[in-house]
């Protein structure tokens, strides 16, 4: 059986290798251009009044949202027998019409 050339076998890690240096060199100038250019788009005025657009819709609540709110907070919570005890209540109050 012939000996395996152990000489002209491919590297098992890139570590260490000038192939490794590059890529991460590579990697983290694509992040970097990619932060900036999203960085870059967000100062652009029509992304800026998109954007509050979306804030104002999505961030703050309606005026009939929060009266609704300020209504429930001063009833006091009921819990899941008193409300069967009410519904059985209004049943028998509409057996008696």
């Amino acid at each position: 059986m012939a000996e395996i050339d152990t000489s002209k076998r491919k590297p098992r890690r890139t570590a260490g290798t000038p192939s490794y240096y590059y890529r991460n060199r590579f990697a983290a100038a694509v992040i970097v251009s990619g932060i900036a250019l999203a960085g870059l788009l967000y100062l652009l005025p029509p992304v800026r009044k998109a954007n509050e657009k979306l804030r104002k819709y999505c961030m703050e609540p309606d005026i009939e949202f929060e009266e609704r709110r300020q209504l429930m907070g001063f009833l006091p919570p009921r819990r899941g027998e008193d409300i069967l005890k009410i519904l059985k209540e209004s049943q028998d109050l509409d057996k008696d019409r």
